[in-house]
């Protein structure tokens, strides 16, 4: 990479708690990474309005808005420059995609005109490569470990968050990054084993980050 000066992106993905917050903290420490966190404070305040909170108390009413609204601000972060020789994403539109819209429609909370439409959108917005990436990092972690890590958090747009809703968004993640089913699932994918501690799942990051600096 040195000698053509080129810069990476690379997405950071998951299951609610798999642990990439904490992970994306590590990487900040490197000179090697600007680091894009998910715009929470966007979903959390658009405005006064806590959509992420609406979302979990009625996904059925607010379920298709939080979505439309996540693809539009993680699009933007793709879009967003850095000047650092790797851009870091936690999570991307693809896992909004791929993952919690899938999901969404699945468990019949999704009208199917309503998917369509965020299909649409998706395709639209992935077409003009502004939301290119080479290479997806997958943190992956059993939904019983991250539903205690999420417990120990205590973050209050969570408090409804059951094993069985992260048991289906796990097999979302796993549909699209180890079965590798969705057609435009195309960069390459490293996964890591998230259910270890999270000195172990940040060394064994960073040591896929360096090495791609490096080639």
């Amino acid at each position: 990479m040195s000698s053509s000066n080129k810069k990476f992106t690379i997405a950071v993905e998951g299951n609610i708690g798999s642990g990439k917050s904490t992970v994306l903290q590590h990487l900040a420490k490197s000179s090697l990474c600007d680091i894009i966190a998910e715009p929470v404070e966007n979903w959390t305040n658009l405005k006064g309005h806590n959509i992420l909170a609406m979302l979990y108390d009625d996904p059925q009413r607010w379920g298709f808005a939080f979505q439309a609204n996540a693809q539009m601000t993680l699009a933007k972060l793709h879009a967003q420059p850095t000047k650092a020789p790797v851009k870091v994403m936690e999570r991307s539109i693809y896992s909004a995609r791929y993952c919690f819209v899938e999901n969404l429609y699945r468990t019949k909370i999704l009208h199917s005109v309503e998917y369509e439409i965020l299909d649409d959108w998706f395709q639209m917005l992935v077409s003009n490569g502004l939301c290119h990436l080479d290479l997806i990092i997958y943190l992956r972690a059993t939904p019983e470990t991250c539903l205690q890590r999420i417990q120990a958090r205590h973050r209050s747009e969570e408090e409804s968050i059951d094993l069985g809703y992260l048991q289906t968004l796990h097999e979302c993640h796993e549909e699209w990054l180890i079965q590798r089913q969705r057609t435009n699932s195309s960069p390459p994918v490293i996964i890591v084993d998230a259910n270890q501690t999270k000195e172990r799942v940040y060394i064994d990051t960073n040591t896929h980050v360096n090495n791609l600096v490096s080639c």
